[in-house]
């Protein structure tokens, strides 16, 4: 498939390829990207990334954006990345790319040209592009000014022969990104959460989703960091952002909504790894910046399978043919059973503890006391014409049963009550189709724990 670039060089306009559209829709095609911290991956051996490259590739994504910070064995690190990635024998569809951490990186041109041609250069078939450009993110660095970011772009051009398309995270009124002439396109950070206490919306991405430059949506699960100002992480962060009331389904929900000419070209997760932040997709591996307290035990794999499903239904949306329908993509229905996912944080937004010195998070008030559920029953597997009820006991108390659709995603959030929560789908409230038990949710202070506003996730399958 050809996609026609905006640029033209001799002798007209240039056709490139684009994953993600079809030829002739005039419909631009869709990446899916996933925000990586490279600096919890100090101790990851050559087999760690290996295992999170195919389990990334796995989830859909189109590529890992690698969040590089000053330290020299994170460049190692990518460097480390890019060269598997360039040298497997399997072809991964899978790329990567970088988002420099400029609220710790040096705001020095020179040093940030260097490290980002050292790594590219370690495997250039790993490198992500769009346009048939390298693509080039940020996190912040907005102060090294406009000669700063031409002086990057210009000589990761001429060193590497090859042009540059910048996306960066800058966190500047909307119309002052977009008038920057070297800026190709626009990432949304803050725009993966509410801001205030409201659901989430896509407000702040109007101005965004109205320009004509390309642009990065962001999608996150949740938000909570829990820094004081002592010890050896005094990172004085401590504060949480509503994510309780079906955040990640809905906001993706949300973007699916929008007219597929109007849809952003690009959806960027936040995150895989980060998780003093708790908005990992991915599994706990590599070190921890003294987030143990509030990950430990908390699978969010249930968030990894949502993400999956959504990705797909993103970008199926712009495809033609009998499997635009398709939940986890083409030929996968046939095999995929049923599905519940449930997600929720683990102690009552009300508990009271004596046992941290952090102190209670900002914005707490914020939090909702909820079981979130996504439950999928496919058309392939069960009949519309059948009745299923979602049927829920949570610390003795059983919830009316709650009525189910096939065929569609069913988002559910119930108020939970502390102790013991268990759930099955039913068909005519007697054939148990899933089931499963998730995380007690604790009493005040159980276990002398502090306070933890991340969340525990599961996935069940049917029987």
């Amino acid at each position: 498939m050809q996609w026609l670039s905006k640029s033209k060089g001799k002798g007209g306009v240039d056709q490139k390829p684009f994953p993600g559209g079809y030829e002739g829709s005039g419909v631009k095609p869709r990446l899916a990207i996933a925000h990586f911290m490279l600096g919890n991956t100090y101790p990851f051996t050559e087999d760690d990334w290996m295992k999170t490259l195919d389990l990334a590739e796995d989830t859909s994504l189109d590529a890992l954006a690698l969040n590089l910070g000053p330290e020299e064995w994170q460049l190692t690190q990518a460097s480390t990345a890019y060269r598997l990635l360039s040298s497997s024998s399997t072809s991964p569809k899978l790329k990567l790319c970088l988002s420099l951490d400029l609220m710790v990186l040096p705001k020095d041109p020179k040093l940030i040209i260097t490290k980002v041609i050292q790594i590219i250069q370690f495997g250039r078939s790993a490198q992500l592009r769009w346009d048939d450009k390298i693509l080039l993110s940020t996190f912040g660095g907005q102060d090294l000014g406009d000669d700063g970011w031409r002086e990057v772009i210009g000589g990761v051009e001429s060193i590497l022969g090859e042009k540059v398309f910048f996306i960066p995270s800058f966190f500047l009124p909307p119309e002052e990104i977009l008038a920057k002439n070297y800026v190709d396109g626009a990432f949304h950070w803050n725009g993966a959460w509410p801001m205030n206490n409201h659901t989430t919306n896509l407000e702040s991405d109007k101005p965004f989703l109205e320009h004509e430059k390309p642009y990065m949506a962001a999608v996150s699960p949740l938000f909570f960091t829990h820094y004081g100002t002592e010890g050896d992480w005094a990172f004085n962060k401590n504060w949480i952002y509503r994510s309780d009331d079906l955040l990640l389904p809905s906001r993706l929900s949300q973007l699916l909504s929008l007219p597929p000419d109007q849809s952003p070209q690009f959806i960027e997760i936040i995150s895989w790894n980060d998780f003093g932040e708790s908005h990992y997709i991915g599994p706990v591996l590599g070190a921890q910046p003294g987030s143990e307290r509030w990950t430990e035990g908390m699978d969010h794999e249930g968030f990894r399978v949502m993400i999956k499903y959504f990705i797909h239904k993103w970008k199926n949306q712009i495809h033609r043919g009998p499997d635009k329908n398709l939940p986890f993509g083409k030929g996968e229905e046939e095999k995929e059973r049923g599905k519940l996912v449930v997600w929720y944080r683990t102690q009552s937004r009300d508990m009271q503890t004596a046992q941290d010195r952090v102190g209670k998070p900002d914005h707490s008030e914020w939090a909702q006391d909820l079981l979130n559920f996504f439950i999928l029953l496919p058309t392939s597997q069960y009949s519309p014409k059948d009745t299923f009820t979602l049927h829920i006991q949570n610390r003795g108390h059983s919830h009316r049963p709650l009525p189910l659709e096939v065929g569609t995603v069913n988002l559910i959030p119930i108020p939970f009550y502390t102790g013991q929560v268990s759930f099955q789908v039913m068909k005519y409230g007697k054939q148990v189709i899933i089931e499963g038990k998730g995380m007690d949710i604790s009493q005040e202070g159980e276990g002398g724990k502090g306070w933890n506003y991340n969340m525990w996730s599961g996935v069940f399958d049917a029987v």
